[in-house]
């Protein structure tokens, strides 16, 4: 598979490898408001799982929809 080389080299010497992320951009939001103020990452290995992407859009959708990001930051 394509993706051992680079995974390999990636994840030399670590002991924690981050599968899944969100990430949210305060100045976005602040100026354009939620859509596009979430960005969402997983592994390679994961990224053609329409669940997992699927799950990760709705749980972003679901923060921002049910906390005020104003007390996030």
């Amino acid at each position: 598979m394509m993706y051992k080389p680079i995974a390999k080299f990636l994840t030399k010497n670590f002991t924690r490898i981050p599968l899944l992320w969100i990430d949210f951009n305060y100045k976005k939001y602040k100026k354009f408001g939620e859509k596009g103020s979430c960005l969402l990452d997983v592994h390679p290995i994961l990224r053609k799982d329409k669940y997992i992407i699927d799950t990760m859009d709705e749980l972003a959708s679901y923060i921002k929809n049910n906390y005020d990001m104003n007390k996030i930051i």
